[in-house]
């Protein structure tokens, strides 16, 4: 009793030195994980403990049978692959409104009429793009070859992990000839008379009445670089603009009095500004591609608690680049951005319990890279880092098998982990799920888990089934939020996963 509390002790504390601040977000490895709600810890029983609870071997080969055939597992092996993405915050709908806008209708260098409430409607898209630094993409891929034989393993995967974001230029954003500057952000809309194809634009009420347009003229003109007279002649323009829009069938959305402002305030706070041809609007693209190569043993200090860790030698190839998004080679530069890179390698330490209360319920903790190792990284913006640390994660779990054929399940993050969306965007999951086993041939699995540190996108569905074909195994798992963008007239997921194994177990 002793020994197993001191043991105890030891790992609480290791766990509790650990800096938790921050880590790239646990992936769910394998179908049966995901298909239970991205639950493992507790309920792994094949070589994939390596990843999920490496204590998990020092109950193989034990000679007791349970529920689980710990004690029968002699050995396994484990091919595993799965993707992913995510869609952060509002995203696709602001892509969408963005990337409908005709930018043909800019190469005159002047806005037509009826396009005037298009052109204030996309720039005020873009600066809400620019505001939130959470708006992101995230794709992530994962895969491995595992082997386990009695209470070691060895292993070979691999994750990658990428964000790309938006990093917009609203300076360079008006339909203006290259070189003019000062208040000529806003180009002919701030001159009547080279406004609409270089037809004066006469005076008089269009679609706002006077008492809305002077006190237009009285907000935009108390900005930096304005005067009554540019701010007159940016509001007649823009009104008659709005009238032609009007008269042509296209709908004024309410708020366009907040476009007009944004639009005037953007002018003022960007007094060098060009046009689109100069715009250095990017796509940020920051990840970590992590090839890792353990080594695992397993010990079981009684009956029904064990310990495990791996050391792991870990290669990893770090992106921080940027494309810009209005270059007219863009699949050129998006070819020369995944080449962009720095390699680099370190060591790295995972640790974990497992304790049975029964053969019926087991609890487990584990802690991957509680070292923090670091790896190389190039500096894009001024407040990058020379490197990205693989911060400690710890992640708690728990089994219950109520009956022979029920088994469920419960996975909860300790660690709020970081993400390569922003600094700001943590992950911190908890999921659960359910398997039956019938007759030893087919398992069905449902879940879902959330992240508990962020809102955007909600419950996450996950479903999966496994197939024991005698000598194979055959799983498949898969996840989907009932939460969607619509992104070009298609409703889009804002997250989904499937993940495949083909396995041996004996």
């Amino acid at each position: 009793m002793k020994k197993k509390s001191f043991v105890i002790s030891l790992l609480l504390c290791t766990f509790l030195w650990i800096d938790s601040t921050g880590a790239r977000e646990w992936t769910i490895v394998g179908p049966r994980a995901l298909g239970m709600g991205g639950a493992g810890v507790a309920v792994v029983d094949d070589a994939t403990a390596s990843y999920w609870n490496p204590a998990a071997f020092g109950f193989f080969k034990s000679g007791k049978g349970d529920e689980d055939e710990y004690g029968r597992r002699t050995w396994s092996s484990v091919l595993d692959l799965g993707v992913g993405a995510q869609i952060h915050e509002d995203l696709g709908e602001i892509i969408n409104k963005i990337i409908q806008y005709d930018y043909d209708l800019l190469d005159s260098g002047q806005i037509e009429a009826k396009r005037v409430s298009e052109f204030l409607q996309l720039i005020d898209e873009i600066k809400r793009f620019d505001d939130n630094p959470d708006r992101a993409i995230t794709v992530f891929a994962n895969g491995g070859l595992r082997f386990q034989y009695g209470h070691f393993g060895i292993g070979a995967y691999a994750f990658g992990d990428i964000s790309a974001k938006g990093d917009l230029d609203l300076v360079n954003i008006a339909p203006i000839v290259p070189g003019t500057s000062g208040i000529n952000l806003i180009g002919e809309l701030s001159d009547t008379a080279n406004f609409n194809n270089g037809t004066p634009v006469p005076s008089g009420d269009y679609y706002f009445d006077s008492t809305t347009k002077q006190n237009l003229v009285n907000t935009i003109a108390t900005m930096n670089g304005w005067d009554t007279t540019t701010a007159t002649n940016f509001v007649q323009a823009v009104d008659y603009g709005l009238s032609q829009a009007q008269a042509s069938g296209i709908t004024i959305p309410s708020d366009i009095e907040d476009d007009i402002t944004t639009v005037a305030q953007l002018a003022s706070n960007a007094q060098t500004g060009g046009s689109f041809a100069d715009n250095n609007s990017r796509l940020l693209f920051k990840g970590i591609s992590v090839f890792e190569f353990p080594l695992t043993y397993g010990r079981a200090i009684t009956e029904n608690l064990s310990v495990g860790g791996s050391i792991k030698y870990m290669k990893a190839r770090v992106y921080n680049t940027a494309v810009k998004v209005f270059d007219t080679d863009f699949g050129d530069a998006l070819d020369k951005a995944r080449d962009d890179y720095v390699d680099s390698s370190n060591f790295g330490l995972d640790v974990g319990v497992l304790y049975r209360f029964s053969d019926k319920l087991r609890v487990g903790v584990v802690g991957r890279n509680i070292n923090s190792p670091k790896f190389d990284m190039k500096r894009l913006l001024p407040d990058d880092k020379d490197h990205i640390r693989e911060r400690a994660q710890i992640r708690a779990g728990l089994a219950y098998r109520p009956v022979g054929f029920i088994l469920l399940a419960l996975d909860m993050d300790i660690t709020k982990n970081n993400t390569t969306v922003s600094s700001g965007y943590k992950s911190q999951n908890i999921g659960g799920g359910v398997e039956l086993d019938l007759m030893r041939i087919l398992k069905l699995r449902a879940g879902a888990y959330r992240n508990l540190a962020e809102s955007d996108i909600g419950i996450v569905y996950t479903a999966g089934l496994g197939l024991n074909l005698w000598l194979l195994n055959l799983d498949i798992g898969a996840s989907v939020t009932g939460s969607t963008e619509k992104i070009d007239d298609y409703d889009i997921p804002k997250e989904a996963r499937v993940e495949m194994a083909l396995s041996m177990l004996f």
